[in-house]
């Protein structure tokens, strides 16, 4: 397997770390907080880092079901984390409590990517 490529695969284990830190602690706490914002955008950031190491590894992008989801998801996770900090700076309390419903269904989503990624990678192991 290409160096990068296992680089990759360390940042996109780290991003489910950092990103699901934060969605989890939103939806345990019901409350949107400012550090759940950062963790967000740390784990939105390794994830962009390891999307950018696997490209290089690969050489071109190469649209499978996999990746249009990754993609999809990628470009939720940016949404995501624009919108918490659009919250937080509004301070609209109705939207702080209830964040943490959008934050499960754009986690969701990228965890079916990750898996797909990770069974995908498997099988070309075995």
């Amino acid at each position: 397997m290409p160096t990068l490529m296992i680089y990759g695969i360390v940042l996109f284990t780290l991003a489910l770390v950092f990103y699901s830190l934060s969605v989890w602690a939103g939806w345990f706490s019901k409350r949107l907080k400012k550090w759940h914002v950062y963790v967000f955008f740390i784990g939105l950031t390794l994830d962009l880092i390891a999307t950018y190491l696997t490209y290089l590894s690969i050489g071109s992008i190469v649209l499978t079901p996999h990746a249009t989801i990754g993609f999809i998801s990628l470009f939720l996770m940016a949404l995501h984390v624009l919108w918490a900090t659009i919250i937080l700076l509004r301070g609209q309390e109705k939207q702080i409590t209830t964040f943490h419903r959008i934050s499960l269904i754009v986690w969701s989503i990228w965890m079916f990517s990750y898996l797909s990624g990770f069974v995908l990678g498997m099988a070309k192991i075995i």
